[in-house]
């Protein structure tokens, strides 16, 4: 019995430290384990309770009344079992007792969520909860549940589901690390493919099912399964070989056949990884379910995890971190809130790498349209078929790409491998075009008329130009020098003729750290008829943001400070849940076109280690301050945060000069 107790005890801090804390970035001293609150349970113990406010032991009330999720932690048990069973009847008892109406019971491997009131399985937008979530979900659940006791469902929109998913994700891959240590991968490239090609099997099943094309007579994923661990091997080697040669899920034929050689060998070599291994590795995988509409870069999440600095380094030329693509994807589609069957639209990307931004703009459509009630059939043809198009001159990217988008909910039907800048698009035209295209000398000279370059963002730039619609909304990363080079003063001239510029976001200095480290830029601009070349009159909206969330250092690791009572304090772009359970938008969204600051004036912030600065912001420029520079500058930091040198007068001179003296004359001797 001492051995059980001191299991789950260790068990119990795994859990916490593992995942509430590291994972989903919830403060240590919110969380209180096993311990008794007699006023409220008596000598019952509550295995882990998590709520607003830190329990500094004398708070006892205050911790109680502001909880926001209650678990038991049954350790060495199997989800109904006997123990799950008295541990279902032990939570609703004790959920009633400290007045919260919901409760979780997990045994590590397998969280799940029970309304107290009826003691029925809760879900997530009608997708079962295995997983602990962030703090703002449990916020939802338990105000949610407050408003309508008995309810089962809870929705919540794009931006929450997505986080959860990545985080859920994340703790999965980090179990499958854990198996990989004792393998003897060639290098992490041959991991990713390896993971990616295994997570994509399971995930052909959700997607046959969701579409209602699953046939009971075929192998499918969960037909694999077997407690011996050969059987596996044997039925996951004829489902891939089944869908290489039978299914639309031919067209990622290398990512699986991935799979097959490592789990079988080939050439007569004995297989890379064991049976025992391949079992485990399958449990990890099919536990991660569901990933339907889970709205997250895969490929982008697995290269996270397992890739090296330098192959990060390598993998920065197509990837762009989900935050921003999201972030930027919502507000260039903001308009498109309705389905119009008679107004259809296409959105670009003409680099897009692994699809992050044709993922985002997939959801956020999807998202709206379920918002306004117009997700129609003929509403989700048009977003799988007709909306979304993407470019890349990589072919394994483009894979990539189309991998990511079956993914989110498909939409993979209009992605090209080719060379955009060589492409011909026969006079096709986009409304919408998103997208971080490559740096660096390039080949192609570009379309422009006032300048001779081949940079590649200068060609990408004026591709973008020519290939909107005349009205078509544009957002595009990219490096200072555009923004700022006297040589580009020409370009930025006839930027401002050919379109309107309505904002220009400055991003961190280490935003896609340590995939690249180059200063970027949001420009969104909106395309102009040819028969108006004048430059616009309309002021510019600048803004810069100071924190996206992560250490504005190479490593990039989630900051966590958050002020849990009223949203992030380090954090500008992601949306979060209130206290009272309302969804609210990230700090650039809520700001966005709108927030200015005095002119004189400026706004605090607080830095990635908690400190308050006053700098500006954010504000609209006049087009008139802007011609009147010698250069035509856009750099919202020239405008908003102009350099201010420091001189010092000839005395101070000397001093310094004379302290350099001695110490080099100490130095000598």
């Amino acid at each position: 019995m001492a051995t059980s107790i001191k299991r789950e005890a260790l068990t119990v801090s795994r859990l916490i430290n593992e995942v509430l804390v590291s994972q989903l970035s919830i403060p240590i001293r919110q969380i209180v384990n096993d311990s008794t609150f007699k006023q409220y349970t008596g000598n019952q113990r509550p295995d882990l309770l998590i709520s607003e406010f830190e329990f500094d032991g004398s708070n006892e009330r205050q911790f109680i009344e502001n909880l926001v999720a209650y678990a038991e932690v049954k350790d060495n048990c199997s989800v109904n079992d006997r123990d799950w069973t008295s541990a279902i009847a032990d939570g609703k008892a004790k959920a009633q007792k400290i007045d919260l109406p919901y409760f979780i019971i997990t045994n590590f491997k397998t969280s799940i969520f029970y309304n107290a009131t009826t003691g029925t399985e809760i879900t997530l937008n009608k997708n079962p909860i295995r997983e602990f979530q962030t703090i703002d979900i449990f916020r939802l659940i338990k105000n949610r549940l407050r408003t309508n006791p008995i309810l089962t469902d809870i929705h919540t929109n794009v931006d929450s589901i997505s986080t959860i998913s990545e985080a859920t994700f994340n703790k999965k891959l980090w179990e499958i690390k854990g198996i990989y240590r004792g393998i003897g991968f060639k290098n992490n490239v041959e991991k990713i493919d390896f993971t990616i090609g295994f997570v994509a099997l399971e995930y052909y099943e959700e997607k046959s099912n969701n579409d209602g094309t699953l046939d009971n007579s075929k192998m499918y994923w969960s037909n694999c399964y077997s407690e011996n661990p050969e059987q596996i091997v044997s039925n996951l080697s004829g489902y891939i070989r089944r869908l290489q040669f039978e299914t639309d899920f031919k067209e990622f034929k290398e990512l699986i056949e991935a799979v097959l050689v490592n789990i079988t060998g080939v050439a007569g070599k004995k297989p890379l990884i064991s049976p025992d291994e391949v079992k485990m590795i399958y449990e990890v995988v099919d536990s991660m379910k569901p990933l339907h509409n889970s709205g997250f870069d895969l490929f982008g999440a697995v290269y996270e995890m397992f890739a090296n600095s330098n192959e990060k380094k390598e993998f920065g030329e197509f990837f762009t971190r989900r935050h921003y693509t999201h972030i930027f994807s919502k507000l260039l589609l903001g308009s498109e809130t309705h389905f119009n069957p008679d107004r259809k639209f296409k959105i670009l990307d003409l680099a897009c790498g692994t699809g992050g931004f044709l993922t985002e703009s997939f959801k956020v459509l999807y998202n709206n349209y379920v918002k306004t009630d117009t997700l129609t059939g003929d509403a989700l043809t048009f977003l799988k078929t007709n909306c979304i198009y993407g470019i890349d001159s990589r072919e394994e990217n483009v894979l990539r790409t189309k991998l990511n988008m079956f993914l989110v909910g498909d939409g993979h039907t209009n992605i090209f491998n080719d060379n955009t800048l060589t492409r011909k698009f026969n006079n096709e035209e986009y409304d919408y075009i998103l997208t971080n295209p490559p740096y660096g000398d390039g080949t192609i000279k570009a379309e422009t008329t006032n300048v001779s370059s081949k940079r590649l963002e200068v060609a990408f730039l004026f591709k973008i130009i020519s290939l909107l619609k005349v009205g078509g909304k544009a957002c595009v990363v990219i490096p200072d020098g555009i923004l700022e080079s006297p040589s580009f003063k020409n370009l930025r001239n006839e930027l401002l003729e050919k379109c309107t510029i309505t904002a220009i976001v400055s991003l961190p200095k280490f935003a896609f750290a340590p995939y690249t480290k180059e200063k970027t830029y949001a420009l969104f601009i909106t395309k102009k008829s040819k028969q108006s070349t004048k430059i616009q009159k309309e002021d510019i909206w600048f803004y810069i943001i100071d924190n996206d969330g992560l250490a504005n250092s190479d490593k990039r690791f989630p900051t966590k400070l958050r002020n849990n009572r009223n949203g992030w304090k380090h954090d500008e772009i992601s949306g979060w849940v209130s206290t009272e359970g309302e969804e609210m938008k990230g700090i650039l969204e809520e700001r966005w076109l709108k927030f200015e600051d005095e002119k004189k004036g400026s706004t605090e912030w607080t830095d990635e280690k908690g400190q308050k600065q006053s700098m500006r912001k954010g504000g609209n420029i006049s087009i008139d301050e802007i011609l009147k520079d010698e250069y035509l500058t856009l750099l919202p930091e020239y405008y908003l945060r102009p350099y201010e040198p420091s001189y010092i007068d000839i005395n101070e001179l000397k001093g310094e000069l004379s302290k350099i003296d001695n110490l080099i004359k100490s130095l000598a001797l």
